[in-house]
């Protein structure tokens, strides 16, 4: 071998040693292995337990979910700890959900989590604690053997749980705590991105083929979204309960704020997303939301106090993602335009990852499928601001610049 290629092979060595120690460095984030679960352990999600080093495996299952007629409830009031438990129980109750034993996921749409200095609750960026708390008793209650509540935060930073009520933090841990004090330890509150070990991968029909899901999502045997009522700006006019998990896709895989799935096509992974975990129930909080280009005050959302517009807080509860998301956008989207020929498909039938949901087979759209219980939607509905940058409407076949989450 000449001196050039010798030198040449040099550089090809040290460059795959580089790009190795980068790999290591992204991804070995804790050199500890993870520990066994242990369930009675109330330290168990106490410490960082980030690992790799299990073998990673493809998450496959059924990605169908057929139905013909979904319920959705809605409840009108002024306590949301109540009304949140009044919204499931018209569903049937918690215990057609959770089945003794279960282990419960739940994903509350914390994207900011008190990170920014001002109350986010009100804000209407993050749902009010007492509905997480509402919704983590109810299945402590149906026999769930652990509910871990979390959420995988983009930034450096672990998310703040506690908070003062109408300051800072989420505002939720007294509660959690005060639960688990009442029947156990059996309610976490956890950064995924502090506690994953492995990730399982799901199939996708983007160009990547397949999405890594934390594996503490993946081995839940129930999985429940607690989004707020909120619009949104490009690429999608509402964030509700499907688009809600995009806040389990790991930052460090698809980058900060996860531009790498935007740029695959967000619409159909979460689409994806959703087809594979099939989330078992949706409540969507009622109390305070946003509208215009959210979902933060930092993107230019502006607050709304639902009790101002509706008369009092709402709760939209459902185990349909797509119907429930659908009622939601409806119960904002008064007059929206323009809307379908087909009124049964109105506003959310615009919404690209809500229509493309129902097109894959996840859920109902149309509205003359959708059995609404409770309260009366057409009463309810309002007409909050949309965002000001041409998301709203999307037309089917039409490209989009996808933007950014």
């Amino acid at each position: 071998m000449d001196v050039h290629n010798k030198i040449k092979l040099r550089k090809t060595i040290k460059k795959i040693v580089n790009i190795l120690l980068v790999v290591v460095f992204m991804f070995k984030l804790s050199k500890k292995k993870a520990e066994a679960y242990i369930f009675a352990d109330k330290n168990k999600y106490d410490s960082i337990q980030v690992s790799l080093e299990k073998k990673t495996k493809i998450y496959l299952k059924s990605v169908e979910k057929k139905v013909i007629t979904s319920n959705v409830s809605i409840i009108k009031g002024d306590d949301l700890y109540d009304m949140t438990k009044k919204a499931i129980g018209l569903l049937g109750g918690m215990k057609t959900i959770v089945k003794p034993g279960d282990k419960v996921f739940i994903k509350p749409n914390y994207i900011t989590g008190g990170l920014d200095g001002h109350d986010p609750v009100t804000a209407g960026e993050i749902p009010s604690p007492e509905v997480i708390a509402a919704v983590a008793e109810e299945c402590v209650k149906a026999g769930a053997k652990e509910v871990i509540i979390g959420e995988w935060v983009e930034r450096p930073l672990k998310i703040n749980f506690g908070g003062k009520r109408g300051k800072e933090g989420a505002q939720v841990k007294d509660l959690i705590d005060s639960l688990n004090k009442k029947y156990g330890h059996k309610i976490y509150l956890i950064n995924l991105m502090e506690y994953t070990s492995y990730f399982e991968y799901i199939p996708s029909k983007t160009i990547l083929k397949y999405l890594a899901i934390p594996n503490i999502v993946a081995e839940a045997d129930v999985i429940i979204s607690i989004p707020c009522l909120k619009t949104h700006h490009r690429p999608s006019p509402v964030s509700l309960g499907m688009k809600n998990f995009m806040g389990i896709m790991p930052s460090i895989l698809y980058g900060e704020p996860r531009y790498k799935l935007h740029e695959a096509g967000v619409h159909q992974v979460i689409v994806d997303i959703n087809k594979a975990l099939k989330p078992d129930l949706i409540v969507v909080a009622g109390g305070f939301g946003m509208e215009g280009p959210g979902a933060s005050l930092f993107l230019g959302g502006r607050p709304v106090d639902v009790s101002t517009r509706a008369g009092k807080f709402l709760i939209i509860a459902g185990t349909d993602p797509v119907a429930t998301d659908a009622t939601a956008t409806r119960l904002i989207s008064k007059n929206w335009s323009p809307v379908p020929d087909n009124l049964n498909l109105g506003t959310p039938w615009y919404v690209h990852h809500i229509r493309m949901a129902s097109e894959q087979g996840l859920g109902v759209l149309d509205s003359s499928k959708i059995n609404i219980i409770g309260e009366n939607l057409e009463d309810l509905k309002m007409n909050w601001e949309k965002s000001d940058d041409g998301v709203y409407p999307e037309i089917p076949g039409y490209e989009v610049n996808e933007g950014i989450h």
